[in-house]
């Protein structure tokens, strides 16, 4: 509702905007690629290494796999 009053967009045409940029996001980060959006930040896939962790409940080690992870970092107009 925000987005389509401030662009002047109908809500249904802002929500397919919103929902492309989303995708396009998305399907850039699947693909192992860094998304650099001006103004609002960045968006990059970084390893996580295999390490070993306690379960919070018993306290018996368990391993944790190695996986990959979104790291998002503010663009100097998101920082406050």
């Amino acid at each position: 509702d925000v987005t389509a009053l401030k662009s002047g967009l109908s809500r249904t045409d802002a929500a397919k905007a919103v929902n492309a940029m989303l995708e396009t996001v998305t399907e850039r980060l699947q693909a192992g690629e860094a998304v650099q959006i001006l103004g609002f930040g960045s968006f990059l896939i970084r390893e996580r290494k295999a390490r070993t962790g306690r379960n919070p409940f018993t306290g018996a080690k368990m391993d944790i796999a190695a996986r990959k992870v979104v790291k998002f970092t503010a663009g100097n107009a998101l920082k406050l």
